[in-house]
């Protein structure tokens, strides 16, 4: 019966630091996701706030040339040719900038 209680108790002993071991495990794996989550939270801000200035200057972009069209639609004379290249100029620059900014998304 010795022999039997002796080995029951290794047996146990056994047990426990596997069980310690897998609370170890558990608790890595825990602040590993942690880590990765708020990493993960951290470039979705990141991201978040780029595309917010790409586009909130992409639309300026627009304002301004509409505001420039809108000029060029009272204006008169000699003054004409040169809004006309005005326009032309930035619609040339927002389509550059559409064309970088769609780069850069699919670069993400």
């Amino acid at each position: 019966m010795t022999k039997t209680r002796e080995y029951a108790d290794a047996a146990k002993h056994q047990i426990d630091q596997i069980a310690t071991e897998i609370e170890r495990l558990q608790e890595k794996a825990d602040q590993t996701i942690a880590d990765l989550r708020a990493e993960y939270e951290r470039r979705i801000r990141d991201l978040s706030t780029e595309y917010d200035r790409e586009l909130r200057s992409l639309r300026q972009m627009r304002n301004d040339t509409e505001a420039r069209v809108t000029t060029l639609m009272n204006a008169s004379g000699s003054a004409v040719e040169e809004m006309r290249s005005g326009v032309d100029a930035a619609i040339n620059e927002m389509n550059n900038a559409l064309v970088r900014a769609r780069k850069h998304l699919k670069e993400l």
